[in-house]
């Protein structure tokens, strides 16, 4: 299974493979962007520790390398994008999961050359349920000067990396709860909040195609 794939890889590399990951999984679509950062969160971040301490660390374990990684990858679809790469972006349609004309599509519905179009770049790399490379494809196309590009790029995809890496942590933090045999009742309320979090970022990735459909992106 890929995910087990992933979490195995950035066990045995360390926070290194975060920004691999991160770096792949702006090309790659197949690869769910929100596993990278969770998984680092999950296995960097000690679930005894306190929340501030775990807040440093998760900055820079998780979110930091993560942010790094996926704005270094995106600049590979930016460049094909900005030098009227439709063929290419066409031809590997399938790793991308969309076509130049979903670039298009997407581009005139919410990029017209204005200056929200930079906070549209930093909210849609901060969601972590949005295709992050098709952001890329878009500023690309509409040729987003590239110190805005990866300013917003990297200011998104950091938050991006907090959220999803406070969520492995938490995840971590429910299972010491669970092994270390704490109050029972406290136990069982964070072990459900946590899987219904995780439970609920699944359900909203993989539903994210019907937002897509909604800009005419099939």
């Amino acid at each position: 299974m890929l995910s087990n794939v992933i979490f195995e890889f950035i066990k045995q590399n360390g926070v290194k493979s975060v920004i691999l990951g991160g770096l792949i999984e702006q090309v790659i679509v197949p690869i769910p962007s929100p596993l990278v950062p969770m998984v680092a969160g999950f296995l960097f971040v000690s679930p005894t520790i306190g929340f501030w301490s775990a807040a440093r660390d998760i900055f820079l374990k998780a979110a930091l390398p993560f942010a790094v990684g996926s704005t270094i990858g995106s600049t590979i679809v930016y460049l094909i994008a900005w030098h009227g790469g439709k063929w290419l972006i066409d031809k590997f349609s399938k790793w991308f999961s969309f076509k130049w004309e979903d670039v298009e599509k997407f581009q005139k519905r919410y990029f017209h050359g204005r200056k929200t179009d930079e906070l549209l770049i930093f909210l849609f790399r901060a969601i972590p349920l949005i295709p992050s490379v098709l952001v890329s494809a878009a500023c690309g196309a509409i040729r987003t000067k590239p110190p805005d590009f990866y300013f917003f790029t990297f200011l998104g995809l950091l938050i991006r990396g907090i959220i999803l890496g406070f969520v492995g942590w938490q995840s971590g933090e429910a299972l010491f709860k669970v092994s270390e045999g704490l109050d029972r009742w406290e136990m069982v309320f964070s072990a459900i909040i946590v899987l219904a979090v995780i439970a609920g970022l699944v359900l909203a990735y993989k539903g994210r195609k019907k937002w897509l459909e909604k800009i005419g992106i099939e």
